[in-house]
């Protein structure tokens, strides 16, 4: 029989919420892009020089929204967050083979170890990429987008 006393047992502890763009951003930057022969720009949001970097690498642009507790969640430092990937490009064939190599990486992230930002718990949504327009992100026509929105749940690190 354990004793409630035991903090190990019943953690309770309020930590700070999880950094989901730290960890995404950590995570991303593990990945071994250079087995497959990629190299591409990591960023978390568009920037002027977007249209520029696409003319000789892939861009993978992220975002995170706001990290929530879930309403059964009697644990403090679980929290839960949508990942919203996008993948540009101008060849169609190597973004569809970058989006289905990050989609396998993303897949192994429950269970990678814990990093300075938190810990990947599980992926309680992960959708493949699908097909979406890139008229908002580049102003290039022959720029294919492939889109992604997971929902991903992690633990803040321990403090």
């Amino acid at each position: 029989m354990s004793d409630i006393r035991d903090p190990t047992v019943f953690d309770l502890s309020i930590r700070e919420p999880v950094d989901a763009t730290g960890l995404t951003r950590y995570l991303l930057d593990r990945v071994q892009w250079r087995e497959r022969s990629f190299n591409p720009v990591i960023q978390p949001e568009v920037t002027p020089v977007t249209d520029s970097l696409l003319l000789k690498h892939e861009l993978i642009l992220y975002h995170c929204g706001d990290p929530y507790q879930p309403d059964w969640n009697v644990k403090a430092w679980i929290w839960r967050f949508t990942l919203t990937l996008t993948v540009l490009g101008r060849d169609p064939e190597r973004v569809h083979r970058i989006c289905a190599y990050l989609n396998r990486q993303i897949a192994l992230w429950p269970y990678m170890g814990p990093t300075p930002f938190g810990k990947v718990g599980r992926l309680v949504s992960n959708p493949g990429f699908e097909s979406g327009s890139s008229g908002d992100i580049a102003s290039s026509k022959s720029v294919v987008a492939w889109t992604s929105s997971k929902l991903v749940q992690a633990a803040s690190p321990r403090g």
